[in-house]
């Protein structure tokens, strides 16, 4: 039995999510940026948060970036994404380092594109 795997795989294209890839990108750098100033600092719970949230945005963005995936999953995926966006945002704003109220920045502005 053959399965159109094309129903439901439409606008899953690359190009159909550059905002998303990069957003995706600028917040996994900021959050790079930011986890290594936390371990400079001591603050390892901000850092492992903001390494996991990059961590996560890359893998989206490069799914995202050989498309091909259902609409369904690239919705759960980006909802995903922005639901640890969300956390590692809270974390970073529970210090007063600038390089974690920039980070939460990033994180918020990658949530709202995520959620789009």
């Amino acid at each position: 039995m053959e399965h159109d795997h094309s129903a439901g795989a439409a606008g899953t294209d690359p190009g159909s999510h550059a905002e998303h890839i990069e957003a995706l990108r600028r917040c996994a750098e900021e959050c790079r940026r930011c986890a290594e100033a936390d371990r400079r600092e001591g603050m390892d719970d901000c850092a492992a948060s903001c390494e996991s949230c990059a961590e996560v945005c890359e893998a989206v963005a490069s799914v995202l970036e050989r498309g091909a995936m259902p609409v369904d999953a690239v919705s759960a995926l980006l909802a995903a994404c922005a639901a640890v966006c969300r956390a590692c945002a809270a974390e970073c704003r529970r210090h007063d380092a600038e390089h974690c109220r920039a980070c939460a920045e990033e994180c918020e502005r990658c949530a709202e594109a995520c959620a789009a």
